[in-house]
């Protein structure tokens, strides 16, 4: 019995020095940790702030699309019938001034040559015959064995002959041309429509050359009412984070079906760095205000009736003010009527403010 009575008894001891350890250790730990810290929160933002008005500048922008066009075309057509035997010019692509741009051949024209060179030849067999006659005339002449009329009749034959030879050469000259379809003028060879061996009438149109130093953009947009498009700048998105400049040129008096209104936009930026073809947007500025009275949007205070109001701080007060807005743009309002520079506008808690006085002016319970 003793001796369990001393092991409990060491056991109590030993719990109570490690209670009391423990109890030091957290002391001193709390001691040089310092007193605590209260806990800090953001200060939550006021109810009512305010502000005065700036000048901003506003501009409105009108979205279009449009395909880029050239402003000079020519269509290219066969001069005679013929089959296409070679297309020298790729589809798209540029041509200079006077390049081959089809070669036509065939029985037709090789007969229609044939008939023309074998002409030209019996003229010059002809041509050559009169001369030796001429010549042996003058001779007889001098000899008194022809007459000077003879003569003289030998050499206006020679000088008939000259002029059918040198006709029928130019003829054959102007049929060597006419299978060979040039390019007039420098420019893009496109809308191509014929084939490699394919037959065409003379007058068929075989393909088209288009300019590419003058362009214009055929945009359709839907403006607003009364403003007049003509002399207005445009941004073309051209690329990645690209913009060209163009100019409204002319705006079609005709809507389209979709109601849209057309223009041509034009440029030096249009004319260097687009092609034919290409579908493009952009932006119309209709309208621009380089320096306009502006409130931020949550200013703006609306009614039942949408009708706009900024309460305006006065002598410790708030004051509602109907005011008329113009273009917004970038989360600003412009004003234009109903406020002035200088005042102080209720920028945060204008509604707030616009249901307090409502509910005192027909006694609501808030």
């Amino acid at each position: 019995m003793r001796r369990k009575h001393w092991i409990a008894v060491v056991v109590a001891v030993l719990i109570v020095a490690l209670a009391s350890i423990g109890l030091t250790y957290r002391y001193l730990k709390l001691s040089s940790a310092g007193p605590p810290v209260a806990e800090t929160r953001p200060l939550a933002p006021p109810l009512i702030a305010v502000s005065q008005p700036v000048m901003r500048s506003f501009s409105r922008r009108v979205p279009w699309t449009g395909v880029v066009q050239s402003q000079a075309s020519v269509r290219l057509t066969a001069l005679v019938a013929g089959r296409v035997e070679a297309i020298e010019a790729r589809d798209q692509e540029p041509i200079e001034a006077g390049a081959v741009v089809m070669q036509l051949g065939g029985p037709g024209i090789e007969a229609k040559r044939a008939q023309l060179q074998t002409g030209a030849d019996s003229l010059e067999s002809q041509l050559d015959l009169a001369r030796q006659t001429v010549e042996r005339l003058r001779q007889n002449l001098e000899e008194q064995l022809t007459t000077q009329d003879q003569v003289a009749a030998a050499q206006e034959t020679q000088l008939k002959l000259q002029a059918q030879l040198r006709d029928a050469q130019l003829a054959l000259e102007s049929f060597e041309k006419q299978p060979h379809i040039a390019a007039p003028m420098a420019g893009i060879f496109t809308n191509r429509r014929v084939s490699l061996g394919q037959m065409v009438s003379a007058g068929d149109v075989v393909g088209e050359i288009i300019g590419r130093d003058h362009l214009r953009i055929v945009a359709s947009l839907f403006p607003p009412e009364g403003i007049a498009l003509e002399g207005k700048e445009a941004a073309v998105r051209f690329g990645e984070n690209q913009d060209l400049n163009g100019i409204v040129r002319h705006a079609l008096p005709q809507a389209s079906d979709t109601g849209a209104t057309a223009v041509w936009i034009e440029g030096p930026q249009v004319d260097q760095r687009l092609r034919p073809g290409q579908t493009v947007s952009g932006e119309v500025t209709v309208e621009a205000k380089a320096a306009a009275l502006a409130v931020p949007e949550s200013a703006i205070v609306y009614d039942v009736q949408e009708q706009p109001y900024v309460f305006v701080q006065q002598d410790g007060t708030y004051e509602r003010h109907s005011v008329r807005l113009g273009l917004t743009q970038e989360g600003w309002v412009e004003v234009l009527s109903g406020l002035e520079r200088g005042q102080s506008v209720v920028t945060q808690g204008g509604y707030e403010l616009f249901y307090r006085e409502f509910n005192r002016q027909f006694k609501v319970e808030d």
